[in-house]
């Protein structure tokens, strides 16, 4: 009887789907994901469900939209009723581990895995903030620069370490027992510091933004309020950050991936590698994510392993909560009922000539979610929450209570230039609207939000967060792996703070 596959899930943060050699970029060095993209199918049309960390990690997990798994915004709880990918798959005889960055609420720190030896378990943010003195807080591109932090207290290099030493002991122990491990990594996302070897390799080698802050006059009003107003060498800096925090993050998976080969661990093996989000990276002045244009909705989505018909690339539309279906397909089990996610698993055996699985997808975002600091925003906040669609040519976008906009991907790959209104393309708008409404409306999600708040302190934790990352011994003990590093648990915050906050409140 065939053993069913290992999986492999290397997971990064804020890693746009552009800045990758495999992808065509000619600066960036990413050797390592160039090897394992010859051997897979990549997705150049792959879409996460919401462009943040929490929302779009509950949504892979739970293989379901947003407003269906309460998603709405970072440190959300992902309620006990979702059955997660990972405990399905424990419930079928997997040995199931997490490592790393996950960005979690609430008291569930596994959320369906079985083991977690390292990551923000005490819902922090996850990232090592930069500089140190900056700490609970960081900037984005304006603390982009040469890490602080020795090297091997570095939050990528302890993942890759912890991801390598549990299944090299898992195998050495339990070698029948097919295991699914997911490597969460916190680069590229900010605070965009790295070795110094990998930002000098940067030096006047990036280049310039496209589109830049020129551009943003043109933007409506959700997008518009996402502007950083920043210099060019802090714009330059942030940018040479970026590409080298990609480049730090390709070696620690480079020596994952050399790790599990050099002990036979990826013969049985489906490799997926994958981001959350993406991000701006100065497109229109504006940094991060949160926005629905390509570069922070879009992520690189490569699948490798047995049955899988590697070095293709497919432009079908697909959403990262299609992996969930999709993986239960390769491996052999049942894909549970309630799914949003669309099993994908024929255009990976078969890439050239499998029918699209989906003619669309979505993906949203919710500021009404918003738990940290700024309190609850009215229901009736203008222009807090928008929700698009695209078919990999076009892309219709609501805002709610703002803008309509359609962009023509093809001829217009920046979206730069709104067609909405434009004649001759009122039925495409009205297609693609009625994709939008398709078992959604505003007003519903907003029920379920309000519901969702009143529900959510029953799921809290009652700790305060820890620094942002923690070890857990075997026998459930937790304790806190950069004590020591920030030397302090609370500080006040520097004003002028543009990036993530740790939240200074019951998680």
């Amino acid at each position: 009887m065939q053993k069913r596959p290992n999986i492999l899930w290397i997971f990064s943060d804020e890693h746009r789907p552009d800045v990758a050699g495999f992808a065509g970029d000619q600066v960036v060095n990413t050797e390592n994901l160039d090897r394992l993209a010859a051997r897979s199918v990549s997705f150049s049309h792959a879409t996460c469900a919401s462009p943040i960390c929490t929302p779009s990690r509950m949504t892979m997990l739970a293989g379901k939209d947003v407003h269906n798994c309460s998603a709405w915004n970072n440190h959300w709880v992902l309620f006990p009723e979702h059955l997660t990918w990972p405990a399905h798959f424990a419930n079928h005889g997997y040995r199931t581990c997490l490592v790393g960055k996950m960005h979690y609420g609430g008291r569930d720190q596994l959320n369906g895995f079985q083991v977690r030896p390292y990551g923000d378990l005490r819902h922090g943010l996850g990232h090592q903030p930069e500089p140190l003195s900056m700490y609970p807080a960081y900037h984005n591109p304006q603390s982009a620069g040469v890490s602080e932090i020795p090297e091997s207290l570095m939050q990528d290099v302890v993942v890759t370490r912890e991801a390598l030493a549990f299944l090299l002991e898992h195998h050495d122990r339990e070698p029948d027992i097919p295991w699914f491990l997911c490597a969460s990594y916190g680069r590229p996302h900010s605070p965009l510091t790295s070795p110094g070897r990998y930002f000098r390799r940067y030096n006047g080698k990036v280049p310039p933004v496209e589109a830049g802050a020129e551009h943003a006059g043109n933007l409506e009003d959700f997008a518009a309020a996402l502007v950083h107003d920043l210099t060019q060498e802090q714009i330059e800096r942030g940018r040479q950050g970026y590409y080298a925090c990609v480049d730090f993050l390709d070696d620690c998976v480079g020596e994952l991936l050399n790790g599990l080969e050099r002990n036979g661990l990826l013969e049985n093996t489906i490799v997926v590698y994958a981001s959350d989000h993406g991000e701006m990276l100065g497109l229109f002045g504006c940094w991060s994510k949160t926005q629905y244009y390509r570069p922070s909705i879009g992520v690189p989505l490569l699948i490798s392993g047995p049955g899988i018909a590697g070095g293709r690339t497919v432009t079908h539309p697909t959403s990262l909560i299609d992996v969930y279906p999709t993986f239960c397909s390769l491996a052999g089990l049942p894909v549970p009922a309630g799914l949003d996610g669309v099993d994908f698993s024929a255009v990976l055996r078969k890439p050239e000539t499998a029918a699209p699985h989906r003619e669309f997808v979505c993906s949203s975002y919710y500021r009404h979610g918003i738990r940290v600091h700024h309190g609850r925003i009215p229901d009736d906040t203008p222009r807090a929450a928008w929700r698009c669609v695209h078919d990999g040519h076009w892309k219709y976008v609501q805002v709610e209570r703002g803008a309509e906009l359609l962009f023509d991907m093809d001829s217009d790959p920046l979206e730069t230039t709104n067609v909405a209104d434009r004649p001759g393309n009122s039925d495409r708008k009205t297609a693609m609207r009625d994709w939008l409404l398709r078992d959604f409306s505003f007003d519903t999600a907003h029920e379920r939000l309000r519901a969702d708040w009143d529900r959510l302190p029953g799921f809290l934790s009652g700790h305060f967060p820890g620094s942002p990352n923690q070890y857990m011994l075997r026998d459930g003990r937790v304790f806190d792996a950069e004590k020591a590093l920030y030397d302090a648990r609370w500080l006040a915050i520097p004003p002028g703070v543009t990036g993530g906050v740790i939240p200074q409140q019951f998680g």
